[in-house]
């Protein structure tokens, strides 16, 4: 019998160690990715039978959007507040104010709710404040993102919108009931009815859209398809929501549609939307393919080409 020595012990957990830490390292920095992945998977096996794939539609009628969209102006979209000092994601204060510095004013922002359930602006919290667990509103409130950029409740941001009247702002949010989310949002604004115009709703399933109806008389054009859950693999799956609930606004990850799927959304006068780009040569090059616009942290309408 082969003799175990401590030294090869050693030598085995040092490298089981050293394989963790390397997958750690992995999830951390493609947590994206990673979730992205998951979600195509999950999808793949939940929805792939359930919605026809195989509609032709070449006879169906192009969409008419309405005038005057705010898309007219928005080819970029900054966001999660607009990247600041090299970082991404941190929905601060300061990343808010340097973008609209810029000049920009179409800006993503994300929601979470703290332990105490009162809507902020965040990405997730063990990324951006360094614990899994919420902290309640005083906490956040006195905390920073990433060590040292000031937070925002949505309170915050809608005070933004009140001084800034051409500022819109596109909802995005982890949290599960994201319907919630919309509703507090049109509470928080309901003294000024035109601050509620300007909010982009991202919506990520079907059915979603007539029940955020029902909190407030939104416009067609302020709804916005993500492909986030269904994977931007199944492009028919979403041109069918987009008929059966009169959406013309998708966005997609950046690159995952070939040129034919984009030219057939173009042909129905559906606006596409990338994410997330901040090379200016992979913008232009997307810009040339027919996508109209895309979300970015870095680029500005001084980069772009067209």
């Amino acid at each position: 019998m082969t003799k175990i020595t401590a030294k090869k012990i050693l030598l085995v957990v040092f490298y089981h160690i050293l394989l963790l830490i390397a997958v750690l390292i992995f999830i951390f920095k493609y947590a994206e990715e990673v979730t992205q992945i998951k979600a195509d998977i999950y999808y793949q096996f939940q929805i792939s039978d359930t919605v026809d794939t195989n509609v032709d539609f070449s006879d169906y009628p192009a969409f008419e959007p309405e005038e005057n969209l705010w898309i007219n102006q928005a080819q970029l979209i900054h966001h999660a507040g607009g990247g600041i000092d090299g970082l991404d994601y941190s929905n601060s204060r300061e990343a808010l104010e340097n973008t609209l510095s810029g000049g920009e004013r179409y800006i993503e922002i994300d929601f979470m709710y703290t332990s105490d359930h009162h809507l902020v602006c965040m990405h997730k919290w063990a990324e951006q404040w360094g614990s899994e667990t919420p902290p309640t509103l005083q906490e956040f409130i006195s905390g920073n993102i990433y060590g040292k950029y000031s937070p925002m409740t949505a309170s915050d941001l809608i005070q933004y919108m009140d001084q800034y009247s051409d500022l819109y702002i596109i909802i995005d949010t982890k949290e599960s009931d994201y319907v919630n989310v919309i509703r507090d949002l049109v509470e928080l604004s309901f003294f000024n009815p035109s601050i509620t115009d300007r909010f982009i709703i991202q919506i990520y399933d079907s059915g979603a859209k007539a029940e955020i109806l029902q909190l407030y008389s939104f416009s067609d054009s302020n709804f916005l398809f993500t492909a986030y859950k269904f994977g931007s693999r199944f492009p028919n799956k979403i041109m069918n929501i987009c008929y059966d609930e009169n959406i013309y606004i998708v966005t997609v990850p950046y690159g995952d549609w070939d040129q034919e799927t984009i030219d057939l959304y173009r042909s129905k006068n559906i606006i596409i939307y990338e994410h997330t780009v901040n090379r200016p040569d992979q913008a232009n090059e997307e810009l040339r393919r027919g996508v109209h616009g895309l979300y970015t942290d870095f680029l500005s309408s001084e980069d772009l080409e067209l």
